[in-house]
């Protein structure tokens, strides 16, 4: 434990440290023991904890070094992301630990973490979020939390990454996990998400939303090749509080933030943009664009923002939003969604418009003749897999699951009562945004 704790002293540090200071992974490969050619060996009292976990309470689910692909993904699902339980998630930070993110925020300090009462040392703790949601440890921030940041077997039931959402745009806590669902209902490789209470160092944090992090694991469980790059759509927020959103333009093609994969200079990003000037109705750009991109999935990606009102995603405002070149489908482009702080709202709220979208690519499929009219086909096929009744009993599901941690939620920056009004709405929305979505395409 001696190494383990001059290493958090060490990360604390480093976070005040210009870029020449010595890289904390040298750091780790110092203070660890190595078992093997370049290889570093976990801690003795991280293996003794984690073999006392799973020999005091069978009923906690095992910590997993084996990779997704190689457990049932109903694992997952029923114990982990699951609508039906709220999990127990303790950060544990040491000082020096609390003053790193106060400093620097997004960049990752050492702490622990305790899952269901199963525990994982060494962890990475940052902070998430920007414009609206970013909140100070002070407050009810978002976090990300890597598991295998000292340690790159270190799994918890096959997950590497946790994402917690703070819902503090969201008052109804409900609308990432249903919008998600109607992603996936629909064929679009979406996130799964769950529940849990947090806190950190003894605190009460209050109710979180897990999402799934979109990283390889996420690709292995979605895609039966998980090689192909993935690259983050979020926009870029500087120190003056200044901010890029990104499309696929040349201005911005190479500002895209490779998440998994191969560095290929961005010469996949580069294939979809060039594709992108030759708009209007000509037969080119469908057959160009088809060939960089699934836009039979794109198509179905679009409808279903517009189905569940995601207007700070990517065809409103070029935002919150992943992207995967797929080997196995000829190496195309597929979208992923992400962050619906601000979903299940009207286009003319923000002052926007489905029929005329900002994300360069969905304004090119409206305004090319067959891409328009397979949009039609796609608003008919989504609302096929629509089925707002059992949706709603979903929902109702979720909402009785949450409803005691909600309350008592101590960092809840809404009101009890907009609880309450916003889950309702969302819940309506439900009934009404079927008809809407037909009627803005002329779809009977």
């Amino acid at each position: 434990m001696d190494g383990l704790r001059l290493l958090t002293r060490l990360v604390a540090i480093r976070a005040r440290m210009p870029l020449l200071a010595l890289p904390v992974t040298l750091v780790v490969a110092c203070l660890l023991p190595v078992d093997g050619p370049g290889r570093a060996r976990e801690s003795e009292a991280v293996d003794s904890s984690m073999r006392d976990s799973a020999a005091t309470d069978s009923s906690a689910p095992p910590v997993e070094r084996d990779s997704i692909a190689d457990q049932p993904e109903t694992g997952l699902d029923d114990w982990f992301f699951s609508t039906e339980t709220v999990h127990t998630i303790a950060i544990t930070l040491p000082p020096e630990g609390e003053a790193a993110l106060a400093l620097s925020p997004y960049d990752k300090t050492l702490g622990d973490i305790s899952i269901d009462g199963v525990a994982l040392f060494g962890v990475g703790v940052r902070l998430r979020g920007k414009v609206g949601s970013f909140r100070e440890l002070s407050g009810k921030p978002k976090f990300a939390i890597d598991l295998n940041y000292t340690n790159v077997d270190q799994r918890f039931y096959g997950i590497e990454e946790l994402s917690l959402n703070n819902e503090v745009i969201d008052c109804s806590y409900l609308k990432e996990p249903l919008a998600y669902r109607i992603f996936r209902d629909a064929g679009v490789p979406a996130p799964r998400t769950g529940f849990a209470r947090v806190s950190v160092n003894g605190a009460d944090y209050g109710l979180y939303v897990i999402v799934e992090t979109p990283d390889d694991q996420f690709l292995k469980g979605n895609f039966a090749d998980s090689a192909g790059n993935l690259y983050d759509g979020k926009y870029l927020y500087y120190e003056d509080h200044t901010y890029t959103l990104l499309d696929f333009t040349t201005a911005t093609q190479d500002l895209f933030q490779l998440e998994e994969g191969t560095d290929v200079g961005h010469a996949d990003v580069h294939a979809v943009v060039s594709a992108v000037p030759a708009l209007g109705s000509a037969s080119e750009w469908y057959d160009a664009a088809n060939a960089v991109m699934d836009l039979r999935l794109f198509e179905t990606y679009i409808t279903v923002e517009q189905l569940v009102g995601h207007n700070d995603g990517y065809s409103l405002n070029t935002n919150n939003y992943r992207f995967y070149f797929d080997p196995l489908n000829g190496g195309r482009m597929s979208f992923i969604p992400w962050d619906f702080d601000y979903g299940f709202l009207h286009d003319y709220e923000w002052g926007y418009s489905w029929q005329r979208p900002r994300g360069v690519l969905a304004a090119a499929c409206i305004q090319n003749a067959r891409c328009a009219t397979e949009h039609k086909d796609a608003v008919r096929s989504v609302l096929a897999t629509f089925d707002a009744a059992a949706l709603q009993v979903w929902f109702d599901q979720m909402q009785s699951l949450i409803a005691n941690d909600a309350t008592t939620d101590p960092r809840r920056e809404c009101a009890i009562e907009s609880v309450a009004a916003t889950q309702a709405a969302v819940r309506s929305w439900l009934d009404t945004e079927p008809a809407n979505l037909k009627a803005a395409w002329g779809v009977e």
